[in-house]
């Protein structure tokens, strides 16, 4: 009999400040991939997190 939930850990409760840090990235990319197609500039998903981490992370240093 397998013991339901055994050797998972809800990241949210551990450890609340990366998940705060990556659902602030999440927003940013966001923010920007529909800056980026209601512009019409090329880019990509990839590129929007990278930005949006830069910029997050950058923040959070002043």
């Amino acid at each position: 009999m397998a013991t339901k939930g055994k050797g998972k850990k809800n990241c949210s409760i551990s450890n609340p400040s990366r998940e705060n840090l990556s659902e602030k990235i999440r927003k940013r990319a966001q923010e920007l991939f529909e800056k980026r197609v209601k512009g019409n500039i090329s880019g990509d998903a990839l590129g929007d997190w990278f930005e949006a981490e830069k910029q997050v992370r950058s923040e959070m240093k002043k």
